[in-house]
């Protein structure tokens, strides 16, 4: 099936990368309009962990991967939206019409899995001519399997950052919608299904971890920061609640 997919281009790939000065304020990622660094284009929202570490240990956010202000080191931050599922539907459809489930799933899987590795080879090229932050970086398959590179491309929705609404912000900033072809549902789904989004760090030590469970004090805090409801920003982050919110 994988032959006659990429020989008849049944699945087509679309994608749009961006790179912005930035520096972290606090738990805020604020992204400037341009190397001035005065002008606030937008700004990524971020969570801490709130667990208690060993010594040694801190809890961490994802702006801690990113220069404070106050450093006054030009730091940056990127964004990506990569799709490459655009043409499956109408072969999907076929083969559900012909009852051939297993085809179905098939294509939907390689769609899914041809849209990490254009994410990941992207990211790479990213690492070594975009940003060229590790120009000179060289690994195998295995090393770059195990991720042995330096930098990290969370999505937000996922562990270390569990709120959808902060796609919007990638949204607006790459204009994704009119550039890769990529919308957004209102639950904040992306289609096509076989769609892969984040952001771009670069710092050395950046890794992915998981926020665990958070407390109200922390999520009341965010609501502020993000200038929502409390209650719109509990039904978002409703997995990563380590309390029950109170129900009006």
């Amino acid at each position: 099936m994988l032959k006659q997919i990429i020989d008849e281009k049944w699945i087509q790939a679309n994608g749009v990368i961006g790179l912005f000065p930035a520096n972290a304020d606090g738990d805020d990622i604020i992204v400037f309009s341009n190397e001035e660094r005065k002008t606030k284009r937008a700004v990524f929202h971020t969570l801490r962990q709130q667990t208690k570490k060993p010594a040694g240990q801190y809890n961490m956010a994802l702006s801690d991967f990113v220069a404070p202000v106050s450093s006054n080191v030009k730091d940056y931050i990127g964004t990506f939206a990569v799709a490459c599922g655009e043409g499956i539907d109408k072969h999907v459809a076929a083969f559900e019409a012909n009852h051939d489930d297993y085809s179905a799933i098939m294509l939907k899987a390689i769609a899914d899995r041809l849209a990490e590795a254009f994410a990941e080879r992207l990211h790479q090229r990213v690492r070594k001519e975009f940003w060229g932050y590790a120009a000179d970086e060289h690994f195998a398959n295995d090393e770059l399997i195990k991720e042995e590179y330096d930098g990290i491309r969370p999505a937000p929705g996922y562990p270390a950052q569990p709120d959808h609404t902060e796609k919007n912000t990638i949204w607006d900033l790459l204009d994704v919608e009119k550039n890769a072809g990529i919308t957004l549902t209102e639950s904040l789904a992306m289609v096509p299904t076989a769609a892969v989004s984040g952001l771009y760090f670069s710092h050395p030590t950046s890794q992915y971890f998981g926020i665990g469970k958070i407390q109200r004090d922390q999520v009341e805090e965010y609501a502020q920061r993000k200038g929502m409801s409390l209650d719109e920003v509990e039904r978002w982050l409703s997995p990563a609640l380590g309390y029950e919110p109170v129900v009006v």
